[in-house]
């Protein structure tokens, strides 16, 4: 399942034209299209048009398309300081850093449904226990695809964040029986991010190289 982030009355990170929710649904449906190419894969995206679709309505359409991965597609921007490159994002309690937690909080904050199991009926404490035991069978799979992603990413001479890897409790992450990663591909405040995202031919090289990640984990 493919999540271009964003949509509709939330339109992500802007910079004069350019939106995060609209260059995200872009890239999406080339990725998708690589995808199905490639062979082997089936895709699904969690919006097709610029309409607003709610954190925990993304993680129920992957769940009813039965997905094996969720790849949330982002390219945020920081307010304070400087970010370059692509970032692989999994789920944690506590954030890598400030500026993990914020992007984190940003992403959430137009949405206060959360995400997560539908456990309607299922006691508080069996929950909890059933969700931990989830995530402990699906973190060494997202963890595997992590470095599958950033192998390629850099593989393809694609530039990455200089901490590729990070930690935050985004709520679209929360399935705790699929494999999910949030992908900023760049970072909307960076002019050569901006740059890259804009250029159909940065685009294609990047979606090739996700494609080699997702068929690598894959098999």
């Amino acid at each position: 399942m493919l999540d271009p982030g964003h949509g509709g009355v939330d339109p992500g990170a802007v910079q004069g034209d350019l939106t995060e929710a609209a260059l995200m649904l872009t890239f999406a449906r080339e990725l998708a299209e690589a995808l199905r190419r490639a062979g082997g894969f089936e895709v699904a995206l969690t919006r097709e048009t610029d309409s607003f679709v709610a954190l925990e309505t993304r993680i129920r359409l992957a769940r009813e398309f039965r997905a094996e991965v969720f790849v949330s597609l982002h390219a945020d921007a920081l307010e304070d300081g400087e970010a370059h490159g692509a970032t692989i994002y999994t789920l944690a309690d506590e954030a890598s850093d400030a500026a993990s937690a914020a992007l984190a909080e940003r992403h959430d904050r137009a949405d206060l449904l959360g995400g997560g199991a539908d456990l309607t009926g299922v006691g508080d404490e069996l929950a909890l226990v059933l969700m931990d035991l989830a995530r402990t069978e699906t973190r060494p799979r997202t963890e595997r695809l992590v470095q599958s992603l950033i192998g390629a990413i850099r593989g393809a001479g694609l530039r990455m964040h200089r901490r590729p890897w990070q930690q935050a409790a985004f709520s679209v992450l929360k399935a705790p029986d699929i494999p999910s990663v949030l992908i900023e591909l760049g970072f909307m405040s960076s002019p050569r991010d901006r740059a890259r995202l804009i250029d159909p031919e940065w685009r294609a090289q990047m979606a090739a190289a996700l494609v080699a990640a997702l068929a690598r984990w894959r098999d």
